[in-house]
C-alpha cells in the first residue's frame, strides 16, 4: 500500500515540476532589475485578456497586453492593486503561442516580449522568453 501512494505522490510531483512557468532574458523596472517569480497567462485573468503578467515575489506585477497587430501595451500594477499603471503603448512588441496542455482549464502560453516602454512615471525594458504560463 505504501509504495502505491508513493508513486502516485511522485507522478503527482513531477507533474507540477512539468508545469512549473519558466522565464529567461531581463526585465527592468524603473532601471531596477526586476526579479521574475512566476508567470500568468492573461486568460486566467477576469476579464481575461490577450498577453501575459509578471510577477515578483513582493507582489508587483508587469503586465504584458498583446494587440492584434502583435504590438503591445504595457502595465505596472503595485501588490495587491487591481488596476495598474499605462506605462506604454506601441512600445514593443509580444508574441504568444498557446500550448496545448491546460492548468485549470487555462491554457498554457509560451512567447518572447521585447519593449523599451515609458509612461505614467515608470520606465519598463524587457527582451525575455517565457513559458508554460497558465
Amino acid at each position: 500500500m505504501n509504495k502505491t501512494l508513493g508513486a502516485c505522490g511522485c507522478v503527482a510531483l513531477l507533474a507540477l515540476l512539468a508545469c512549473k512557468s519558466k522565464t529567461g532574458g531581463t526585465l527592468t523596472v524603473d532601471g531596477a532589475a526586476f526579479a521574475i517569480d512566476t508567470c500568468r497567462s492573461g486568460e486566467a485573468n477576469v476579464p481575461s485578456f490577450e498577453g501575459v503578467d509578471l510577477l515578483d515575489s513582493g507582489g508587483r506585477r508587469v503586465r504584458f497586453l498583446a494587440k492584434p497587430d502583435g504590438k503591445v501595451r504595457t502595465f505596472l500594477f503595485q501588490p495587491g492593486a487591481a488596476t495598474g499603471n499605462h506605462v506604454g503603448e506601441d512600445c514593443g512588441t509580444v508574441s504568444i503561442t498557446r500550448k496545448n496542455s491546460k492548468v485549470n482549464n487555462v491554457s498554457n502560453i509560451q512567447g518572447t516580449v521585447s519593449a523599451n516602454c515609458t509612461g505614467g512615471g515608470h520606465t519598463i525594458v524587457a527582451g525575455l522568453t517565457f513559458d508554460n504560463c497558465h
